[in-house]
């Protein structure tokens, strides 16, 4: 156990002192900002310049009934900044200035003109509200910007509010009814267990999930690089003369699973100190992070790597070269990737067939039932299971590995086959 612990030491000096450690720590962060929430604030906030719109209608109450509702859908995100919105109108698209105009000529030449305008970029857009589009239910909208999904909808809301307010008036409702008839009634989700903001807790969990599958893929093949290079310097046979190759093994995964807790123990400093400059965030942030989630994150990181680790261990003792631990890197990490592939169908449906036997698969479990932890708390027993059946696959695994990696450290030469594998656990 010494020895195990010495080399475990080693590992975890020589990789916390490079600059690698260093720029991972802060490039993780950022990245997980990148693919989560940049993306949202770039869909939601950009396009925001002035557009030249045309509402083509067959009743000019109509058609200026439909320009009242953009001038006020423009006019009320150009006051966000000062009103400070709900949520769900911050996730909204910026739709900028807007200048409408209206034109009761409906016949075929307008039309032709105006489309004409909009392919030569004179007009950003043409709303055709003619009394058969109307009476169909199929309004056409001529625009350049047709991939503006959320910008478009945004107008098709418009228009149905519109067209709900002119039906309305004409059975005799006043303005102040119609207001009233309108205005949106809000749907909190609460959760029994007493959590937060749902949209805070969905990207807290999020970013948490994405932390466990990015730090146990990155240090998992860590491992197998680090057994490949001191195989190919021959190291190996020098170390192998003062410690067992099961020692070593356990070493090195000690080791590296403490560089990846402390660089966890950084990031959940950064973001639960309230000198770290995140004030904004911390209330619903710590809100989430209870004691109980950071719990099961640590157990689930820890098997997850234990499992992955091992693997990658038996993989780097096999290869003689880093071509041939890039091929089977893939098949070793195929598992966590399928997780990664179904956890929107796990967010939206917890208690699924499919979430279930994902968080009871142990090479999917660390992932799938952690997130069903933090989003929806699974029954006990089956936390326990999963727990239990990883617990058993690591042992396992430790078993099978070690009696590759006691053989495979010391082959050289050409990639064993699978008779060869065979061969060497059971001599080993």
């Amino acid at each position: 156990m010494r020895k195990t612990f010495i080399i475990a030491r080693r590992e975890y000096l020589e990789r916390v002192r490079t600059k690698s450690f260093v720029v991972m720590t802060l490039l993780i962060p950022a990245f997980m900002f990148g693919i989560t929430v940049l993306p949202t604030m770039m869909m939601t906030r950009g396009g925001g310049g002035a557009k030249h719109l045309v509402i083509v209608a067959s009743e000019a109450r109509t058609a200026e009934l439909i320009r009242q509702q953009l001038n006020q859908l423009s006019q009320r995100q150009g006051n966000e900044p000062s009103t400070a919105p709900a949520m769900s109108d911050r996730n909204r698209p910026r739709i900028g200035v807007l200048t409408v105009d209206v034109d009761t000529n409906t016949s075929e030449a307008e039309r032709a003109v105006l489309t004409e305008k909009v392919k030569l970029k004179q007009l950003d857009g043409v709303i055709f509200a003619t009394q058969d589009a109307l009476a169909a239910k199929k309004v056409s909208f001529i625009t350049n910007d047709v991939s503006s999904v959320l910008t478009n909808s945004e107008f098709q809301r418009s228009l149905n509010e519109a067209l709900h307010r002119d039906l309305l008036k004409s059975r005799g409702m006043s303005d102040q009814e119609i207001d009233k008839a309108l205005e949106p009634v809000s749907l909190d989700p609460e959760n029994p267990a007493g959590m937060g903001n749902p949209e805070a807790l969905f990207f807290t969990v999020f970013s948490m999930v994405m932390i466990l599958y990015i730090t146990v893929l990155l240090y998992g093949v860590n491992v197998m690089r680090a057994i490949l290079e001191e195989k190919t310097s021959r190291i190996m046979e020098v170390m192998l003369s003062t410690a067992r190759a099961s020692e070593m093994m356990a070493g090195k995964i000690l080791g590296v699973a403490a560089v990846g807790l402390t660089q966890i123990a950084i990031w959940a400093a950064i973001v639960l100190l309230p000198s770290a400059g995140m004030a904004a965030g911390l209330g619903v942030v710590k809100g989430i992070l209870s004691v109980k989630l950071l719990a099961y994150f640590m157990v689930f990181y820890l098997l997850g790597f234990a499992l992955y680790s091992t693997l990658c261990a038996a993989v780097g003792a096999m290869v003689n070269s880093e071509q041939e631990a890039q091929q089977l890197q893939f098949v070793v990490m195929l598992p966590m990737i399928a997780a990664v592939m179904i956890m929107v169908g796990v967010i939206n449906s917890p208690g699924s067939p499919m979430a279930l036997w994902g968080s009871l698969f142990p090479l999917t479990a660390p992932l799938i039932m952690f997130l069903r932890v933090a989003l929806q708390s699974p029954p006990p027993w089956q936390i326990v299971l999963s727990i239990a059946l990883m617990l058993v696959s690591v042992y396992g695994l430790v078993w099978l590995c070690a009696r590759i990696y006691r053989v495979g450290i010391l082959m050289y030469g050409k990639k064993p086959t699978l008779p060869e594998l065979m061969k060497w656990i059971r001599y080993a």
